[in-house]
């Protein structure tokens, strides 16, 4: 802590000797064992229009002072094209293994130290003719225990749209210098490498999704800023590096072309985004412009397209405005998307903002972090990845929960099929009895009398039974077939418009002979013409049930009445009887076609016990309901109550 303290002391005092004495960087106080790197910023002499040597200083020149690090055309009266001569001087304590480290010079220089030329990027000339133009860094070693170094630097610009330097001069060890260096490359690779994951993921998100334009326009956003960072950024150049036959001109031309591209890019995404809430005619101008920039770019030298970057400067903030409106716009129509997106615009947007400042030939902010682009990208996918990680969450938790849902909705069908097996198997068993014994009954009935072994009035005994029997063993199989078909297709409910009371009356008179064997009146009160719309089928079913039981569990001399009102909102036939009556428990159960048990008749009659429970679901399912009144030895009031339609 000490130590810092104490260097951040003496480069104050350096700094203050430095601006007291402009062309002498006086770091006689540094103990460079200790302080591995320094900047070099601050003005340096120059000299405009002359490339000169370390002979010429022996004469007094025309001396101006330069701002480094600072383009020479930026804020000044000197053109971007051009050749100019920097000088300054350097006090030091004697040491070894100093260097210094130029990142970038625009667009081709020559050092020497202490008179002696040490290196070059590219070829000085005074014309553009003489000129070659090289996208390097340099790296320049000071004499061993020198205590004062004059470096005087050539540069020469013809082919870029700003001159001079515009990245800061450090001094230091020379391995603190290489590992800085090192580090800057692992850095950029980072970004680069997160960038091309990026654009990768992006792309892939584009062809699996139909409606994936949003992912096309972002991955090529993520591809334009890996591009700049891997071309030129800070004196660390990857793709230059990699190719070095590529001419200079052809990584400029990708660099800034990625530029005016994302100029586009970027409100296309936005709008593809949020397209219901998003308006097109800004798209007529970002368009148009980009592609010209662009074309301008591809048949033009860097220092005319170059120019162009302050167009693009305002077209990206205008961009942003566009971007804010949009996003507020969708926010406020409830998208919890446009919520993350606006945020990550928001936290995007400072690291943009002093980009243009610092490229900007108005302005010229002089920042000196590099990454600005490349974190601003970053940061906004951040929100993106994060948007879509709350997307996949959100699906595999409604995914959690449909599994959840079919679990149990297999669960349910399953024993729903346990319980119609049964159904079915007791269906069979009924068929088996109750049908089989009427009929082996008539049978064997029939074979006596043919073969004259009872008379007549016998016959006419036998007859009366196997009448009801036959009617019961009619309404089960009936009730069976109807059950089945419902099984196969479904209950179709089929509305019509008919007469209630020949209804009921037909049921009466299909019943009139087994109440008289019983010596049951069966009664109705009703009018023929009260009409009702209903299902016929559903609702004659359920009579025949009622009435087959009413006489079933009824006594001789009782009177079973059946009786129809119609109400304002609904209409209502009554199944009354004075029979044996039914306890709330034997209700439930006889409403379940599973749980549902013959009971034995007054008279000994059988039956199935379960045609009333079908009918009753039947009935359900057509909109009416069925209302039941009893008690033990006080006999039952059924009401079918039918909705007007």
């Amino acid at each position: 802590m000490k130590e810092r303290l104490a260097f951040l002391i003496v480069y104050f005092f350096a700094s203050l000797t430095l601006s007291a004495q402009q062309s002498v960087i006086d770091l006689s106080a540094i103990d460079f064992g200790k302080t591995q790197q320094l900047s070099l910023s601050g003005k340096w002499e120059f000299y405009w229009n002359q490339l000169l040597g370390p002979e010429d200083f022996a004469h007094p020149q025309n001396l101006e002072w330069m701002k480094v690090p600072r383009p020479w055309n930026r804020n000044s009266k000197y053109p971007a094209l051009g050749f100019a001569t920097y000088r300054t001087t350097i006090k030091l304590q004697p040491t070894t293994g100093l260097a210094l480290y130029f990142p970038v010079v625009n667009s081709a220089a020559t050092f020497w130290i202490n008179g002696v030329k040490i290196n070059s990027t590219g070829k000085v000339g005074s014309s553009k003719e003489t000129h070659v133009a090289k996208l390097a860094s340099a790296m320049v070693e000071l004499p061993a225990m020198a205590t004062k170094v004059e470096v005087v630097i050539q540069v020469s610009n013809f082919t870029y749209a700003i001159g001079g330097f515009s990245e800061t001069p450090t001094l230091g060890k020379t391995s603190a210098i290489l590992l800085s260096a090192s580090r800057a490359q692992g850095i950029e690779n980072f970004f680069a490498g997160s960038l091309i994951a990026m654009f990768i993921y992006q792309i892939i998100l584009y062809f699996l999704f139909h409606r994936g334009k949003p992912y096309l326009w972002l991955a090529l956003i993520c591809l334009g800023a890996a591009l700049r960072a891997m071309i030129m950024h800070g004196g660390s150049f990857l793709l230059p590096n990699l190719f070095p036959d590529v001419p200079w001109e052809f990584w400029k031309k990708i660099e800034f072309g990625c530029v005016y591209a994302t100029m586009s890019i970027f409100p296309l995404y936005i709008y593809y985004l949020f397209k219901e809430r998003a308006p097109v005619w800004p798209l007529k101008f970002f368009v148009p412009v980009s592609i010209l920039q662009c074309l301008i770019t591809i048949v033009t030298p860097q220092y005319f397209y170059g120019m162009l970057l302050e167009i693009t400067h305002l077209s990206f903030l205008l961009g942003f405005i566009y971007a804010g409106v949009v996003i507020s716009r969708a926010w406020k129509a409830g998208s919890n998307d446009a919520k993350i997106i606006f945020f990550g615009v928001l936290a995007s947007f400072p690291f943009i903002f002093l980009e243009i400042l610092k490229n900007s030939v108005f302005v010229g902010l002089d920042i000196q972090f590099m990454y600005l682009v490349e974190l601003g990208v970053l940061v906004f996918l951040l929100f993106q990845v994060y948007l879509l990680a709350n997307h996949y969450a959100k699906a595999y938790k409604g995914l959690e929960l449909m599994n959840q849902n079919l679990e149990q909705l297999v669960e349910e069908r399953s024993s729903e099929l346990v319980s119609t097996s049964r159904l079915k198997d007791r269906l069979l068993s009924v068929m088996s009895h109750d049908i089989k014994s009427p009929l082996n009954s008539l049978r064997g009935i029939l074979s006596i009398y043919n073969k004259g072994k009872i008379d007549q009035s016998e016959f006419s005994y036998y007859f009366k039974r196997i009448e009801g029997d036959l009617s019961k063993t009619s309404l089960l199989v009936d009730n069976i077939l109807y059950w089945k078909a419902a099984q196969l297709k479904g209950v179709e409910v089929k509305y019509e418009k008919f007469e209630v009371g020949l209804l009921i009356k037909e049921n009466t008179d299909l019943f009139q002979t087994i109440a008289h064997n019983k010596s049951v009146l069966l009664t109705s009160i009703n009018s023929e013409e009260d009409w009702i719309v209903f299902d016929r089928n559903i609702l004659n079913m359920l009579l025949r049930n009622l009435i087959s039981n009413a006489i079933k569990f009824s006594d001789k001399g009782d009177e079973i009445k059946i009786l129809f009102e119609q109400k304002t909102s609904d209409s209502v036939i009554k199944v009354v009887d004075k029979g044996v009556g039914m306890n709330q428990e034997l209700i439930e159960i006889l409403k379940n076609p599973i749980k549902a048990r013959s009971r034995t008749g007054t008279n000994q009659e059988g039956g199935a016990g379960i045609g009333l429970s079908f009918s009753l679901e039947y009935l359900e399912k057509a909109g009416g309901k069925l209302e039941i009144e009893s008690e033990e030895g006080k006999g039952s009031v059924f009401t079918i109550v039918i909705p007007n339609l």
